[in-house]
């Protein structure tokens, strides 16, 4: 599977996270990272792919460039999840959206 293929999102919709700490909270550790702006949205360069963000109703929307691996995918958006865990002292669920058309 490919970023062509997926999308998560990230639960409870009323996550309140400060401006300031929205980038160092909503990135990887563990991977080298840049921001950029695409399309009047701003994207997280992760080496030759990125990701971005969508606040919708019933969370936050992560998304992903087309060629993007799923185990890299997983692995950035399974350390966000621990870091918004710990920012706001609640529990986060990050739920696997398909994107393929059946």
């Amino acid at each position: 599977m490919t970023g062509k293929d997926f999308e998560f999102l990230i639960t409870p919709a009323d996550l309140e996270i400060k401006p300031e700490d929205f980038d160092p909270l909503m990135t990887p550790d563990s991977i080298p990272w840049t921001k950029t702006a695409k399309s009047e949205r701003t994207w997280y360069q992760v080496g030759k792919d990125a990701f971005s963000y969508v606040k919708v109703e019933r969370g936050i929307q992560m998304i992903f460039n087309r060629e993007i691996r799923f185990e890299k995918a997983r692995k950035i958006v399974e350390e966000v999840e621990m870091k918004l865990t710990s920012y706001t002292g609640r529990e986060i669920e990050v739920i696997f959206v398909s994107t393929k058309p059946d």
